[in-house]
């Protein structure tokens, strides 16, 4: 939704003035003006277009205007200045409401950033064994598939004489081993194999994720 100074949330502008449409001249570009050259009417154009009009040589500084509210007809080369101070002060503002939009861009994204770090403050795990900081412990049950595959080996080298069977004990050993250590164990420093971590109170992620 957009606030109460015509921009949206993030700080971009609401609507994109182009010239003659969105009236960068605070509500002229809507008033027509006539033009008159030798005393004969050339037709009415947008006050805000005039300045085109002249960069154009299609209206002339000796050319004279009309609007309502006017007396008397008055030549173009006097209402010049005027348009582009106005011209002037609205790149201005354009410019100023710009630099606010970038300046709160920044400061979103500052915020983003420090928001971003504070999480991962939260979620870091800290060993009071070696001191170190990791994002999450080591999980015991992760070694479930390596017992397996250990067991499996040791099964295969069975068939092989001599040699296999030198090294089946180690392998099924080793294996059987690793599965009932991930049963029995508890997560742990990944440094130190530590069972005293902890992570700030409050945060109620699960461990693994």
């Amino acid at each position: 939704m957009a606030n109460a100074a015509g921009h949206w949330p993030n700080g971009a502008p609401l609507v994109a003035c182009e010239p003659g449409v969105g009236s960068p001249f605070n509500g002229m570009a809507q008033e027509l003006i006539t033009i008159s050259r030798g005393g004969v009417e050339m037709g009415k154009f947008p006050e805000a277009d005039l300045l085109g009009l002249v960069q154009q040589k299609k209206v002339l500084p000796t050319d004279h205007y009309w609007k309502a509210g006017m007396t008397e007809w008055k030549q173009v080369a006097e209402l010049i200045p005027v348009l582009k101070a106005a011209q002037e002060q609205a790149a201005a503002e354009k410019a100023r409401v710009q630099q606010e939009a970038d300046a709160q861009q920044a400061e979103v994204a500052a915020w983003a950033t420090a928001e971003a770090q504070r999480r991962a403050a939260k979620l870091t795990f800290r060993c009071h064994c070696c001191k170190v900081e990791f994002p999450k412990p080591f999980d015991p049950e992760s070694e479930i598939g390596d017992g397996v595959v250990d067991v499996f080996i040791g099964s295969f080298l069975v068939l092989i004489p001599i040699i296999g069977w030198l090294f089946v004990p180690f392998f099924i050993l080793r294996g059987f081993a690793k599965v009932v250590a991930s049963r029995v164990k508890s997560p742990h420093c990944p440094n130190c194999r530590s069972t005293n971590i902890s992570r700030e109170e409050g945060s109620d992620k699960p461990l693994f994720q």
